[in-house]
C-alpha cells in the first residue's frame, strides 16, 4: 500500500477545564447578568450544591477560586454564609473559556454582532415580558448614573469596567428576553470575545456619555417594536464601538490590553 502523507489540516489547542472551574464560570455569570448583587447572600452550600447537580467537594473548590478572585467572601456565624463582594470579575472566570483572540479576528467578530444583534433586538421586542424591560431599564439607568458620575476624560479603567458591565447587562436582558436560550449563549460567546476591546473602546470614546445614550436609544427602539428602528438604533450602537476600536488600535499596536488578577 503506498504511503499516504498526513492531512494539512492543523488541529488547535484544546483547553481543558476542570469541574470546580465550571461551576465558578456559572456563577460568575449570574453576577456579571446582575441576576446576584453585590451584598447579596448566596445560597447554603447543601441548596447550592442540589442547585448545581454536583457534589460539595466540587463546590467548595469552586468557591476558593471565587474568594481568591475577590468575588466572594465567607463569612463565619449563623448570620453569616457566602456573599457576593465585588462585580469586577476577573476575564479568565467570565464565562466558558475562549481561546484568546488575535486583533486582527475583531472585525470579523463585530461583523458577526452586525448580522446577529439587529435580529436578537427584534424578537426581544416581540417576546419579551414586563420583567425582562425591567433588567433593560435597570441596565440602562446604571449606565446613565455611571456617565454622570463620571469626568469625560479621561476614562478611568474603573469606569470603563462599571461601563461595560451594564452594557453586558443590556444585551444579556435582550438576548433573554428572546426566550431562546440558545440566543443567551451565543450572546453571551460574543460579549466574552469582545470584552477588552470593548473596555478599550469606553476608554476611547471622547464622551462617555455617548454610551449611555446608545443604550437608552437602543431600549426605545426595542420597545416601540418598530423594525426599522430597532436595525438603526443597534448600527449605532456598534459604529460606537468600531470607531472607538479602530482609534484605539491605531494609537496603539492593535491588542487590548490584558487585564490583571482583577478586571
Amino acid at each position: 500500500m503506498p504511503r499516504i502523507a498526513p492531512t494539512a489540516f492543523v488541529f488547535q489547542p484544546v483547553q481543558l477545564v476542570r469541574p470546580a472551574e465550571v461551576v465558578a464560570f456559572r456563577l460568575t455569570e449570574a453576577i456579571l447578568a446582575g441576576d446576584v448583587k453585590v451584598g447579596e447572600r448566596l445560597p447554603s452550600e447543601q441548596a447550592l450544591s442540589q442547585q448545581l447537580g454536583i457534589s460539595r467537594p466540587t463546590l467548595r473548590e469552586a468557591i476558593k477560586l471565587l474568594v481568591q478572585a475577590g468575588l466572594v467572601q465567607v463569612l463565619p456565624g449563623s448570620s453569616g454564609g457566602l456573599f457576593v463582594i465585588s462585580e469586577s470579575v476577573p476575564a479568565e472566570l467570565a464565562g466558558y473559556p475562549v481561546p484568546d483572540m488575535p486583533a486582527a479576528h475583531i472585525p470579523a467578530v463585530i461583523q458577526a454582532r452586525r448580522l446577529f444583534e439587529p435580529q436578537v433586538a427584534r424578537m426581544a421586542a416581540r417576546e419579551g415580558t414586563p420583567a425582562d424591560f425591567e433588567r433593560m431599564h435597570a441596565a440602562v439607568a446604571l449606565s446613565e448614573a455611571i456617565s454622570r458620575a463620571s469626568p469625560r476624560q479621561p476614562v478611568s479603567e474603573d469606569t470603563a469596567l462599571m461601563m461595560t458591565i451594564a452594557s453586558t447587562r443590556f444585551n444579556i436582558a435582550v438576548a433573554r428576553a428572546t426566550q431562546n436560550s440558545v440566543v443567551v449563549k451565543m450572546m453571551e460567546v460574543l460579549l466574552r470575545r469582545m470584552d477588552a476591546v470593548r473596555m478599550a473602546a469606553i476608554r476611547g470614546l471622547d464622551d462617555i456619555t455617548l454610551s449611555a445614550r446608545s443604550l437608552r436609544e437602543s431600549l426605545e427602539a426595542i420597545e416601540s417594536g418598530d423594525d426599522a428602528r430597532i436595525e438603526a438604533a443597534t448600527a449605532a450602537r456598534i459604529d460606537l464601538l468600531e470607531k472607538a476600536w479602530q482609534r484605539v488600535s491605531r494609537q496603539g499596536d492593535g491588542k487590548p490590553a490584558r487585564r490583571s488578577a482583577r478586571r
